[in-house]
């Protein structure tokens, strides 16, 4: 038989979990978008046909750098008829301006990898654009450090330079990610921006400098950059298990307005929607489920939606409260436009993109190894995920004996626990090679026969396995690919 205090403690919880059960229904009630992807995408055509209309009567010049993005993920060829008259059009204009140096400063790096998009999305080969390597002029920014530079060459001196710019160092990865290029010095990369976030979780477009310590507790981070330095951290591979992810999200999820937007610079705006929804997206979650709809059902692509006005296009404020006029805004109409498509499609279009030209992009990664040869795929995956790279002349040589110091620094990025490896221009036999990836991966054996024979069970051994004979760089990647599966 039940006691007293029994009785009480059953009831006691029951009671709880009625509560709990009201407070927690209201919300998962409430969060279903007041926007259906159908309203999206009939809003976008709007903007769309905004768009034909306005720029055929100048030959479409114009379109490109930043609208382009948008059209192409809603599936507009920018280079096809539909957008072409007289034979010219967005990319045909861009590339007249590229050939003279027209919105295309080398003191400016942001320049270039906006044109790096802008190409990429009317489907044109930015490697050859205007007669300029547009990829490979970016990839050379990048300074040591792993931050890509400010300028692509200073007045001076003709070289890259300049360590303040956090958005040049964003649209530098975004701009190669397009490209479909890997991630040059990924890991400095990635450290060099996770070095800029701030106490509050988020980020700024520059790189504060303070004699005092007491003044970067006083800073307080812009959405739009914190959206955009999470853009970036989606194409370096980190997830949201990761810290500076977390406490990005966390920093925009306290920002989030209770209408579902955001503002910026005291004003809410679309285009803050836009960066929140692309940076949602590149992290694989949805700009119009629960987690970003408040109890009201609004969410960052309802909010941005507010601001599109009679003829398709975006204004960037909603009233004159702020002594601001409301006017039909070029900035505000572009990345309304591609923040619908980041809404509306299941891709981010920086994912669209880098899926399309990453082929071309590995063709041309070395001038010695080529799709078809043993271990290329593999290579691929090793280079793109994890930052391996060739020699400074474009090859990999692939049958070049692997040595001591080339494979310790590539167990240096490929895995966390730290191996030692002795000698340095010594070739790596295939026995050597076997216990060295074992022990980077935490195997464990009595010898380094048995570090083979693990590898043979775990399916390691590459083709033509010989424990006596060097290894070359091309069986490397096939089995180290193996490892990191």
């Amino acid at each position: 038989m039940r006691s007293v205090y029994q009785t009480k403690f059953w009831r006691l919880l029951l009671a709880i979990i009625v509560v709990a059960s009201f407070a927690i229904a209201p919300n998962v009630e409430a969060a279903t978008s007041i926007v259906t992807r159908d309203e999206v995408k009939t809003a976008a055509n709007k903007t769309i046909q905004y768009y034909h209309n306005t720029y055929k009567k100048k030959e479409f010049a114009g379109i490109l750098d930043w609208p382009a993005l948008g059209l192409f993920a809603f599936g507009e060829d920018v280079s096809g008829p539909k957008w072409t008259v007289n034979g010219k059009n967005g990319a045909f204009w861009r590339e007249q301006q590229v050939r003279t140096g027209v919105n295309l400063s080398k003191t400016k790096n942001t320049d270039y990898q906006r044109t790096i998009i802008g190409v990429v999305a009317a489907g044109k080969d930015p490697r050859n654009f205007g007669g300029v390597n547009l990829v490979e002029t970016v990839k050379n920014t990048m300074l040591a450090n792993g931050h890509f530079a400010d300028s692509v060459a200073d007045n001076k001196t003709g070289k890259p330079v300049g360590n303040e710019l956090v958005n040049a160092h964003i649209f530098g990865i975004i701009a190669l990610h397009v490209a479909g290029e890997p991630i040059p010095n990924k890991k400095k990369a990635t450290e060099w921006l996770v070095a800029q976030q701030h106490h509050d979780g988020g980020f700024t477009w520059d790189v504060k400098y303070f004699d005092d310590p007491a003044d970067y507790q006083l800073i307080e981070s812009d959405v739009d950059m914190t959206a955009a330095a999470l853009m970036a951290f989606a194409i370096l591979g980190l997830d949201e298990q990761h810290p500076a992810v977390a406490r990005a999200f966390d920093f925009l999820k306290k920002k989030q307005l209770a209408n579902g937007g955001f503002d910026s610079w005291g004003t809410e705006n679309p285009e803050s929607c836009a960066w929140v929804i692309q940076a949602i997206r590149l992290h694989g979650q949805d700009p119009l489920g629960p987690a970003w709809t408040k109890p009201s059902g609004g969410n960052p692509v309802s909010a941005m939606l507010r601001f599109q006005v009679a003829d398709g296009s975006f204004t960037h404020v909603l009233s004159e409260e702020d002594a601001l006029p409301v006017y039909q805004n070029s900035m505000s109409t572009e990345q309304a436009l591609y923040g619908m498509a980041d809404a509306y499609n299941p891709k981010a279009a920086y994912t669209m993109l880098h899926e399309k030209y990453r082929p071309t992009a590995e063709k041309n990664m070395f001038t010695d190894y080529k799709p078809g040869q043993f271990g290329f795929t593999e290579t691929m995956r090793l280079v793109y995920e994890n930052g391996i790279s060739g020699y400074t002349d474009r090859t990999f040589k692939p049958e070049k004996v692997l040595t001591c110091a080339e494979l310790e620094q590539w167990l240096s990025q490929l895995f966390t626990k730290a191996v030692a490896v002795t000698g340095k221009n010594e070739p790596v036999t295939g026995e050597q090679f076997m216990e060295l990836i074992g022990k980077a991966n935490g195997a464990v054996a009595a010898n380094p026969a048995g570090y083979v024979e693990q590898a043979k069970q775990k399916g390691w051994l590459y083709a033509g396995f010989d424990a006596k004979k060097p290894v070359n760089r091309a069986q490397a990647m096939w089995s180290l690919a193996q490892v990191k599966k």
